[in-house]
C-alpha cells in the first residue's frame, strides 16, 4: 500500500481550463461541460470537496493548481476562499452549504501548469508574461489568505524563462514548478543514466534559481517543486494515456526517488504523474479488478520506509555504457534516512542481467535487528500480468 504524502489535482492540462465552481454543490446536478484540454466531456463529479475528502481519507495533503490558463486572479482567489475562509463571505459560506463548516486550510497552492507550453490552453508566449500573469493572481490570493505557500510555473529546459519568472515574481513565489518526462521505451542503460541526468538538471535549476534570487535581491530562497515526473510511452495517447510499463521503468522509478531524497533540500516536493490508468502506477478494469504495475511495488516499498534525515550516502560498484551520454553511469544507487532509532536504506542495482554483492558499513549506528525487502524479476522487460511474475520478498533477520 502506498500513503502519499501530498497529491497535486487537478493539474495538469486539465488545470488550465477548469473551472472549480461547476464541482461544487449538488453532485449529480453540477454541469457536464465539454473539456477543452483533452477534448472529451467532463461530468464534474468529482470536485473541490470530493479531493479534499479522498485526500483526508488517505492521509495526504492536498497541494491545489488553479485555473491561470482561462482563468482569472478573482475565479482563483474565490477558490481560496471557499476552501480557507472562515469570514461569513460568499463563498466560504458555499463551502458551509456543502457540508463543510471548517475551513479545509490548503497550504500548498500552484499558479497554472505548464504555461509555457503552447499546447496548454491560455498559454504564455515568455517567461515575463508568466511572471506578470503569476503576480496578478498571487497578489489576489494572498490577500484572502496570506499564510499559504504559492508554485508558479517553472521550465526544465529554458534557463531565461526561469531567471524572469525569479526576477520578476520571485517576492511573490515560494517553489518554481518542474515537470519532466522520459520517452519511453529506452534501452536499459540509458534509463539508468536518465536518472542521473534528471539529478543533474534539478541541481542545475536550484543553482541559477539561487543565483537569480542573490543577483535580484529576493529575500528568501525559492526551492523546486518536482510535481509532474513519469515516462510516457509512444503508444500512451490522448484520451486515456494508458501505457504498461516493465521492471526496468521500475528501476528507473527506484533510482529517480532515490536521488531526489539525496537533493531534497532543494526539491523537497515531488508528485509523480499519475497514478490511476492514465500513464499509470494502478490501472482499473471495468469489472472492478486493479492490475499494480511493478512501479506501484517501488512506491509500496518506498512510502512507508523513509525517513526525515537524509544521510550522507557513497556508492561504489559496476558502471553501465548507455548510448544517450558520453560517460559511464553507476549501475548501483543508494541512500540512507534516519527516524529515531531506525535506519531505512534504499539501494537499487541496475545491472540488467547478473546479482551485484555489496557490502554496507555504517558509522555511529547500532542495528537491533534488519528486515530486508525487495522486488525482483527476471529481466528488465517483464511488465504484469505477463508470463514473468514480478516477484517482492519480505525478509526478517535478527541480529
Amino acid at each position: 500500500m502506498i500513503t502519499p504524502p501530498i497529491v497535486r489535482w487537478p493539474g495538469g492540462n486539465f488545470a488550465s481550463a477548469y473551472h472549480w465552481v461547476d464541482g461544487i454543490g449538488p453532485r449529480f446536478s453540477r454541469p457536464r461541460r465539454f473539456e477543452l484540454a483533452w477534448e472529451g466531456v467532463e461530468p464534474n463529479e468529482f470536485g473541490t470537496v470530493e479531493f479534499v475528502e479522498w485526500c483526508r481519507l488517505v492521509g495526504a495533503e492536498p497541494f491545489i493548481v488553479v485555473n491561470a490558463g482561462s482563468g482569472t486572479p478573482e475565479e482563483a482567489a474565490a477558490l481560496v476562499e471557499y476552501c480557507n475562509s472562515s469570514r461569513d463571505t460568499y463563498y466560504a459560506s458555499l463551502r458551509r452549504r456543502d457540508g463543510w463548516y471548517e475551513p479545509f486550510n490548503v497550504r500548498l497552492w500552484g499558479i497554472g501548469n505548464e504555461l509555457y507550453g503552447r499546447w496548454q490552453f491560455g498559454f504564455c508566449l515568455d517567461g515575463e508574461e508568466c511572471a506578470r500573469r503569476t503576480i496578478e493572481f498571487a497578489n489576489l490570493v494572498k490577500r484572502v489568505d496570506k499564510s499559504i505557500e504559492l508554485v508558479g510555473c517553472g521550465a526544465d529546459n529554458d534557463p531565461e524563462w526561469n531567471i524572469d519568472m525569479i526576477k520578476m515574481a520571485g517576492s511573490y513565489i515560494d517553489y518554481l514548478s518542474i515537470h519532466t518526462y522520459l520517452s519511453s521505451p529506452k534501452r536499459h542503460e540509458d534509463l539508468v543514466a536518465a536518472s542521473l541526468q534528471i539529478e543533474r538538471n534539478l541541481a542545475s535549476i536550484y543553482d541559477s534559481v539561487g543565483h537569480a534570487c542573490r543577483k535580484f535581491s529576493i529575500g528568501k530562497m525559492i526551492r523546486l517543486a518536482f510535481d509532474e515526473w513519469n515516462v510516457w510511452y509512444r503508444e500512451a495517447v490522448p484520451p486515456m494515456l494508458a501505457q504498461n510499463t516493465s521492471m526496468g521503468d521500475a528501476l528507473f522509478t527506484g533510482l529517480v526517488l532515490i536521488k531526489l531524497q539525496k537533493i531534497s533540500r532543494m526539491v523537497p516536493i515531488a508528485c509523480f504523474a499519475q497514478t490511476v490508468n492514465v500513464l499509470p502506477l494502478i490501472s482499473t478494469r471495468d469489472d472492478g479488478a486493479i492490475v499494480l504495475s511493478p512501479r506501484y511495488h517501488v512506491y509500496a516499498l518506498y512510502s512507508p520506509n523513509a525517513g526525515r534525515v537524509v544521510a550522507w550516502t557513497n556508492v561504489g560498484g559496476p558502471t553501465l555504457h548507455p548510448s544517450e551520454v558520453e560517460e559511464p553511469v553507476q549501475a548501483m544507487d543508494a541512500v540512507a534516512t534516519l527516524e529515531g532509532d531506525k535506519m531505512f536504506l534504499h539501494l537499487a542495482n541496475g545491472m540488467p542481467d547478473e546479482p551485484v554483492e555489496y557490502s554496507i558499513r555504517v558509522k555511529g549506528f547500532d542495528f537491533g535487528a534488519v528486515e530486508h525487502r525487495y522486488l525482483a524479476s527476471s529481466s528488465p522487460d517483464d511488465r504484469t500480468p505477463l508470463s514473468s511474475p514480478i516477484r517482492l520478498c519480505l525478509k526478517r533477520v535478527l541480529m
